[in-house]
C-alpha cells in the first residue's frame, strides 16, 4: 500500500454535478437505516465511521461489485470467475462487500489515522417536514410524516399533490362533482394518482391493492383534476315522489312511489330504512333488477312491526360500473304497534292415577270339618212313686 496506481486529474471547467445534489447523494448512499430493511442494521457495509456504498450483483452472478467512498478515499471491488463462469448465488452484499468494508478500514486507517473527514453539509441543502408515503408536503389528511433534506433549489411538491385528497365525488360517475352533475355526491378521500400503470397495478395486482389497503384506501377513489363530470356524461334518474320527508306516518301499510332508472349502465334498486337520521347499519326492504322510468308504486311496506321513532328511507340504485346514486327522506313512524294476543298457557292436566289390580290370592284349600258323631240317647231311669198319706187326695 502507498503507490499510487492512477490519479486523475480533471480537466478546468463547470462542476458536472452540484454541491447539493453530490451531498444528497451522499446521505443516500451513507444511510445505514435505509438499506436495513435490505440488508439488515448490521451488515457488513455498517463501517464504524460514516462512508457511502453501492453494492451490485448481475442477473447471472458472474459480477459482484460493491463501491464506496468518504471524502478521504474511493474503493471498488469486483468478485467473480477468472473465466467468467456464473459464481453459485454469491451476491454483492455475500462477495464483494466483506473485501470492500475490511480495505475501506484499513485505508483510512493508514490515510487519516482513523479520523475519517466527514461529508460537509453544503449552505443549499434545507430540512422540509414531508408526507412519509408520497414524499410531498403533507395534506391534512397524510396518516404519517418525517423530516428530509433537500436542495433549496427541488423542494418537495405541494401538498396538492399528496396521495391523500378530499374530493366531492359524482358517485354515479366517480368523477369530480360540477355545478351540471351535483345531485348525487360524496365527500371522500380519494387517491391523488393519474398514472394508468400506477391505477392498474393498484386496482388489479395483489400487492397493490395490499398497498391501498395498508394506506387506508379499502376502495380506492381515484383523483385527478383533470377529469370532472359534465353534463355528457351519464346521469341517473332517481326520486322518492311519496311520502315526503318529514311526514309523520300513523296509518299502516306505507305506499311508496318513486322512480330509478339509468341511461344505459342500470343495474338494481333497492329500498332500505334505517333507525335515526343517520343510520350506521341498513335493512333492506326491498329490491329489483327492472328500471322504473316513470313514478309509480315501488313497493307496500308493512311497519306494523317497526319500532316507532324516526327512520330514514333510502332508495339505492347500483350501475353496471360499480357506482352508485341515493337519495334519503326522514320519517316519524308513530304507527300504533298491535297489542299482541295473549297466547293462553295450557294448564297440565294431571295424569290420573291408575288403581292397581287386586292381585289375585288364591283360595287356600278347606280343611274338612270333622262329621259329628251322634251320642245315643240316655234310658231314662225310673223314679219310684211315693205317695204320702198325709197329703189329701187331688179333687176330681
Amino acid at each position: 500500500m502507498g503507490d499510487i496506481v492512477y490519479q486523475y486529474d480533471p480537466p478546468p471547467g463547470e462542476q458536472v454535478i452540484s454541491p447539493e445534489n453530490a451531498y444528497l447523494i451522499s446521505s443516500i448512499l451513507s444511510d445505514n437505516q435505509a438499506r436495513t430493511p435490505a440488508f439488515g442494521a448490521n451488515s457488513v457495509l455498517n463501517l464504524p465511521f460514516v462512508a457511502a456504498a453501492k453494492t451490485g450483483t448481475t442477473n447471472d452472478f458472474r459480477d459482484n461489485w460493491t463501491l464506496g467512498y468518504t471524502p478521504d478515499v474511493t474503493v471498488g471491488v469486483w468478485v467473480g470467475n477468472a473465466d467468467y463462469t456464473p459464481m453459485q448465488g454469491t451476491s454483492g452484499l455475500t462477495g464483494a462487500a466483506p473485501i470492500w468494508a475490511s480495505f475501506m478500514q484499513t485505508a483510512i486507517q493508514q490515510l487519516t489515522g482513523g479520523n475519517p473527514t466527514a461529508f460537509v453539509r453544503p449552505a443549499g441543502i434545507v430540512d422540509r417536514v414531508i408526507c412519509s408515503v408520497s414524499g410531498t408536503e403533507p395534506s391534512q389528511w397524510c396518516p404519517s410524516q418525517t423530516n428530509e433534506i433537500f436542495a433549496s433549489d427541488q423542494l418537495p411538491l405541494a401538498k396538492g399533490y399528496d396521495l391523500w385528497q378530499k374530493a366531492t365525488i359524482d358517485t354515479w360517475t366517480g368523477l369530480l362533482a360540477s355545478a351540471e352533475c351535483n345531485e348525487f355526491t360524496e365527500n371522500k378521500t380519494a387517491l391523488n394518482v393519474s398514472d394508468p400503470w400506477a391505477i392498474k397495478w393498484i386496482k388489479e395486482d395483489s400487492a397493490g391493492q395490499a398497498w391501498a389497503k395498508s394506506n387506508g384506501f379499502k376502495e380506492p377513489i381515484f383523483f385527478s383534476p383533470t377529469k370532472t363530470c359534465t353534463s355528457n356524461d351519464p346521469r341517473p334518474i332517481l326520486s322518492i315522489a311519496e311520502p315526503d320527508s318529514g311526514d309523520r306516518i300513523e296509518d299502516n301499510p306505507i305506499d311508496i312511489y318513486g322512480q330509478a332508472d339509468a341511461t344505459d349502465n342500470f343495474y338494481i334498486y333497492r329500498l332500505e330504512y334505517g333507525r335515526g337520521d343517520d343510520p350506521v347499519e341498513w335493512e333492506e326492504i326491498y329490491k329489483k333488477k327492472v328500471p322504473v322510468d316513470e313514478p309509480e308504486k315501488l313497493y307496500e311496506w308493512d311497519v306494523s312491526e317497526i319500532e316507532a321513532g324516526v327512520i330514514t328511507l333510502r332508495l339505492y340504485m347500483e350501475s353496471t360500473e360499480d357506482t352508485y346514486a341515493e337519495v334519503r327522506i326522514q320519517l316519524n313512524l308513530q304507527v300504533p304497534t298491535p297489542t299482541p294476543t295473549p297466547t293462553q298457557t295450557p294448564t297440565d292436566t294431571p295424569t290420573p292415577t291408575v288403581t292397581p289390580s287386586p292381585t289375585w290370592t288364591p283360595v287356600p284349600s278347606l280343611t274338612p270339618t270333622p262329621t259329628w258323631t251322634i251320642s245315643p240317647t240316655p234310658t231314662l231311669t225310673p223314679t219310684p212313686l211315693v205317695i204320702d198319706p198325709n197329703t189329701p187326695a187331688p179333687t176330681p
